[in-house]
């Protein structure tokens, strides 16, 4: 089967009708979902990621702030999933063409490999070195805010 024929699967899935058959104001309230969740995770990330660059917030360290924003990165990232997969579903077909959508699921996954890995080891660490810390910061904010940009221009093109 191929992803053209799957995302037709979707669509056309009683579960993809049943979505696509509801309310504007359903939909509206899942694309504001989709909003409140990514505020949810860029502002975990960048709490911690402008802390780690030494802009702001220097009497706390980092860890304690890593460790203070994961509830709300996890919440923000469960919110758009949610949200994300039943906004894509009544309209799987549409969304396959459009390069914006695939580069979101790229940076999507990038985004989150550094976040599982580099992030996370770097921000929970009680002594960070400098160099890495900045360069973990830049890396997890520029594709955090890539992914954000990839979606919002997926309504346009």
């Amino acid at each position: 089967m191929s992803t053209l024929e799957l995302f037709k699967t979707l669509q056309t899935s009683d579960f993809g009708r049943f979505v696509g058959g509801l309310d504007h104001l359903f939909c509206a309230t899942l694309e504001l979902a989709h909003i409140v969740g990514m505020i949810l995770v860029l502002s975990s990330i960048a709490l911690v990621s402008l802390r780690l660059l030494g802009v702001g917030l220097r009497k706390q360290a980092p860890a304690l702030l890593a460790r203070a924003t994961s509830r709300f990165f996890w919440v923000g990232l469960g919110l758009l999933v949610v949200s994300g997969s039943l906004i894509f579903l009544p309209a799987a077909t549409s969304y396959y063409p459009n390069e914006f959508f695939w580069n979101k699921l790229i940076l999507l996954a990038l985004a989150l490999t550094v976040h599982v890995t580099a992030y996370r080891k770097i921000a929970y660490t009680e002594q960070v070195n400098p160099l890495a810390g900045r360069v973990t910061a830049v890396l997890s904010l520029g594709l955090w805010f890539s992914v954000a940009f990839a979606g919002r221009f997926i309504g346009f093109f």
